[in-house]
């Protein structure tokens, strides 16, 4: 197992030892972060000596301090950072431009930009304003101290580097996906998969619940399973046919059973296009057909795994993706659903720990 500030000097049997930094909490709720971090941290483990240091600004700064002060950068083998939305602090920066100094490579995944678009992160204070203004320097600043950076997409690369050819050499690294053990789909399923927010706008919360309307108007008795936190469903009372739930991992997978699809409604907007959003790496390993707004990262996942449709991100666009999944053979249900579980495995977690030891390998 990992473990936040280790003795020795590694794996007796000779492994490489790594330094995963996550700039987040990790015992927090789960979220989209610490979903991806956790899930990284496990594969991690799996191939290397793993340390492990992370939490707020403040837990990491004593983590670094000590870590560095106790040696443990002799005979690192590499840095691999998940930087947060909140930005770096100083310590973050200063350890990781001093592992750079000692001859440690350090690897840094930039995981969003939503400062630089107003629809996820309007600055409506003072502390956003800040933030906003803050982005591009600390950014700069993030690259200078690591030797390589890496993306979710090439259109975030884009964004964060301002295009040329630097964006177009960084390294994409996209979140994975998991394999869980579960049944085929059932064609008689009459459930309709989504995990997200149903309040926030450009999550497309709203564009579902009125396609599912529409859908169900037009004959198909469907019922959409929403896992959602409270803070994150319309307000009461929900339709008859909506089922709220709270649930992670495993729970999740105990409802597919139930389940005939996954959907990913989000609305076309600048952010959402170079987006790649877990849920729908996570929808793969379910084995069960997608129906996805054509947003153009997560489309383009869809379209090459043919795993399902791509739909316009309106409730009419919705309703007819839903539609068409629902009256399918059973035969092209399970060649979806197959061919999610094949997009899966191709993308698992293990595979980007793979990536993320070459990138740091090879990385100049």
């Amino acid at each position: 197992m990992p473990r936040s500030e280790p003795d020795g000097n590694g794996d007796p049997a000779g492994r490489s030892r790594l330094l995963l930094l996550a700039m987040y909490r990790l015992t927090d709720r789960a979220s989209g972060p610490t979903v991806r971090i956790t899930a990284v941290r496990d594969a991690l483990a799996e191939r290397v000596d793993l340390d492990v240091v992370s939490g707020t600004r403040t837990e990491r700064a004593r983590a670094l301090l000590r870590y560095a002060a106790g040696g443990r950068l002799r005979g690192l083998a590499g840095i691999y950072v998940e930087s947060s939305t909140s930005l770096p602090g100083p310590i973050d920066l200063f350890f990781m431009a001093l592992a750079r100094i000692r001859g440690v490579r350090v690897l840094t995944y930039i995981r969003d930009a939503y400062q630089l678009f107003p629809e996820y992160y309007p600055t409506t204070s003072l502390k956003r304003r800040v933030s906003r203004a803050a982005f591009g320097p600390t950014m700069r600043a993030l690259r200078r101290a690591s030797t390589a950076v890496a993306f979710p997409s090439r259109g975030l690369a884009r964004a964060v580097l301002g295009g040329g050819p630097t964006a177009e050499r960084a390294i994409l690294l996209p979140p994975g996906a998991r394999l869980p053990d579960v049944a085929p789909g059932d064609p008689a399923a009459r459930a309709v998969l989504y995990v997200g927010s149903l309040a926030h706008e450009s999550s497309g919360g709203s564009l579902l619940l009125d396609g599912m309307r529409l859908a169900r108007e037009r004959g198909h008795d469907l019922e959409l399973i929403c896992v959602t936190p409270a803070h994150d469903r319309p307000p009461e009372p929900h339709p008859a046919w909506l089922r709220t739930v709270v649930a992670i991992g495993g729970q999740i997978t105990d409802l597919l059973p139930e389940v005939l699809l996954t959907v990913s409604p989000r609305r076309r907007t600048p952010y959402n296009d170079l987006a790649v959003p877990i849920k729908v790496m996570e929808y793969l390993g379910y084995g069960r057909p997608l129906v996805v707004t054509d947003t153009t990262e997560t489309a383009a996942i869809v379209r090459a795994a043919q795993c399902g449709v791509v739909v316009p991100d309106t409730a009419e666009g919705l309703a007819d993706g839903i539609a068409l999944v629902a009256e399918a053979p059973p035969a092209q249900l399970a060649a979806w659903g197959a061919a999610a579980r094949r997009a899966a495995a191709a993308n698992s977690w293990g595979v980007r720990a793979e990536s993320i030891l070459l990138a740091l390998k090879t990385a100049r």
